[in-house]
């Protein structure tokens, strides 16, 4: 936003109230690569990111209703204490586009919210969040057991939404449905706003991909930022042959039209 100043007086750091702080938002998805893109736009001179990855801010206790604007930038403000004046300002937090209340909160918290979506094939997503959550010690069980138990688990904890809800664990196919995530985000956020992008990209085509967000984002797309893997091991991707074509069943038909929403 360009009319983002800090007053005579006021310490940098401190945004104004009564407008929307946040310029964008990488809202998704888990596994897909957000790590390292916010590493990378961390490293333009124009972009200033949360000074921790996840605020949580939108899911999190703090904010369990809508709040005002300036009582959102208030809450926003402590993660953001190393604000220089840069020309935009956002946060990564992949449940964003997993949580579909949040949706309607960030467009009325600011309908002028740029949104960053990565997605990637959605069994090797989902082989990743188990492996992820293994090691965690969140799950127990093999891939293929969580796999059979996951619509009982998601019914089970259906009306927990809180910060140590399983939804947030147990969700490995659930979340590799993109289509219902995406069309619900559109239903608050013209296509405009929203840049959609594979993680693929980000591998292997990286400077292109860089100087697509930093254009999306309206900063200067000629700020070169090095390559460096902040990728998982290819080890998380390994799962027996049952669980695989159990993945394969379950999410075919969203690798077959994952294209459909890349930008």
């Amino acid at each position: 936003m360009r009319d983002r100043q800090v007053p005579t007086g006021t310490p940098q750091g401190q945004f104004l109230l009564n407008k929307p702080v946040l310029d964008f938002m990488i809202v998704g998805a888990q596994k897909c690569g957000t790590t390292a893109l916010s590493r990378f736009l961390s490293q333009h001179p124009d972009v200033c990111l949360s000074r921790v990855k996840e605020t949580h801010l939108f899911d999190g206790p703090l904010l369990t209703g809508f709040a005002s604007v300036d009582e959102v930038n208030a809450l926003q403000r402590p993660f953001f204490d190393h604000y220089q004046s840069e020309t935009v300002v956002g946060e990564a937090t992949p449940i964003y586009l997993y949580w579909p209340r949040i949706a309607p909160l960030l467009a009325r918290y600011n309908p002028r919210l740029k949104l960053i979506v990565l997605l990637r094939d959605p069994v090797d997503r989902a082989v990743s969040q188990h492996a992820m959550e293994k090691h965690r010690g969140g799950e127990r069980r093999s891939l293929l057991a969580a796999l059979v138990l996951e619509p009982l688990r998601l019914w089970w904890h259906r009306r927990d939404l809180s910060e140590s809800s399983k939804l947030r664990v147990y969700s490995y196919v659930d979340r590799s449905r993109y289509s219902k995530q995406m069309k619900n985000l559109y239903k608050f956020f013209p296509k405009s706003q929203v840049l959609c992008l594979s993680s693929e990209q980000m591998k292997c085509q990286h400077v292109d991909t860089l100087r697509m967000v930093f254009r999306f984002l309206g900063v200067d797309e000629n700020i070169a930022i090095p390559y460096a893997k902040v990728f998982g091991s290819a080890t998380e991707h390994a799962c027996s042959s049952p669980a695989r074509a159990w993945l394969n069943l379950m999410l075919g038909e969203e690798r077959r039209t994952l294209s459909r929403w890349l930008t």
